[in-house]
């Protein structure tokens, strides 16, 4: 009688444990997931942001006449990183087109 007393406080109890764990387990895999959507989410307004900022600075650059040499570096690294989040063909030929801009050498690079 005692040793099923005991048996069953032991299936309970190993019960609730797994019962609780497999509970923590499912709740972790929503978090991750939502924690991915919101990387997603920031990772889609950054390159937003990026594609805005490109687009007004090429427009303004490709108008001058000499673009300074830091300038030109800082847009083309811009691009860069734009292409290395995925972001789409849109700044391609904006990147491309910075090639053939007369660049003014400033002496801040070396």
């Amino acid at each position: 009688m005692i040793q099923t007393i005991i048996n069953t406080s032991i299936g309970f109890i190993i019960t609730g444990i797994l019962s609780y764990c497999i509970g923590v387990v499912k709740n972790s895999k929503k978090m991750f997931k939502n924690i991915l959507g919101e990387f997603e989410q920031l990772k889609d307004s950054q390159l937003y942001d990026m594609k805005a900022d490109l687009s007004n600075k090429f427009y303004i650059y490709n108008s001058m006449d000499e673009v300074e040499d830091y300038l030109v570096m800082a847009f083309r690294e811009k691009c860069e990183r734009y292409f290395d989040l995925n972001g789409d063909s849109w700044i391609h030929p904006m990147y491309e087109q910075s090639f053939k801009w007369k660049i003014k050498q400033t002496g801040y690079l070396k």
